[in-house]
């Protein structure tokens, strides 16, 4: 297409493609002037087993965060949170990642429409209701597509609140 438009004299300006998981190889064409990565700024689960860079396979780190909230401990072995499908996308069956808050080796699945489940990998390992636990969402796009506000926080501090303000338009 860059071709046949130098052919018809209209050269373009800008050379627009590429992806967050092509980022390193986009420029080895030397076609695009402007690579589209996007999901990079976020990132997410889908991405997690994408071999992005030459030397590293998950170059970027996560921003983007699911906080949940425990709403039951009922059950040994298992907590119940307030995140669900209404909360977090679960892009092709994938689950959230647990990134902070829960035991070592607990893992989390979607289990209702405003509901989560951890299951613990030790029989002894305990939530309690009230504690939060940070996720990584599978699929970051649609995930953000949920909420109308991003809490941006630095640490454990809150700094901003940001609007979605094209939330309203997807």
């Amino acid at each position: 297409v860059v071709e046949r438009l130098h052919e018809e004299n209209l050269p373009p300006d800008i050379i627009s493609g590429g992806s967050t998981g092509t980022y390193d190889i986009d420029h080895d064409m030397g076609v695009l002037t402007e690579v589209q990565a996007g999901t990079y700024v976020f990132m997410d689960v889908n991405y997690k087993g994408v071999s992005m860079q030459r030397d590293s396979s998950f170059p970027f780190q996560p921003s983007l965060t699911v906080r949940s909230t425990v709403i039951s401990t009922s059950k040994p072995g298992l907590a119940i949170t307030d995140a669900g499908l209404k909360e977090i996308d679960n892009l092709n069956g994938l689950t959230p990642e647990i990134l902070r808050g829960a035991p070592e080796g607990a893992t989390y699945q979607l289990c209702g429409d405003d509901m989560g489940r951890i299951e613990f990998a030790n029989s002894s390992d305990v939530l309690q209701i009230g504690d939060v636990v940070e996720l990584m969402p599978p699929h970051c796009y649609q995930t953000v597509n949920m909420y109308s506000h991003y809490h941006v926080v630095k640490g454990d501090k809150l700094v901003d609140i940001w609007p979605v303000d094209a939330r309203l338009t997807w």
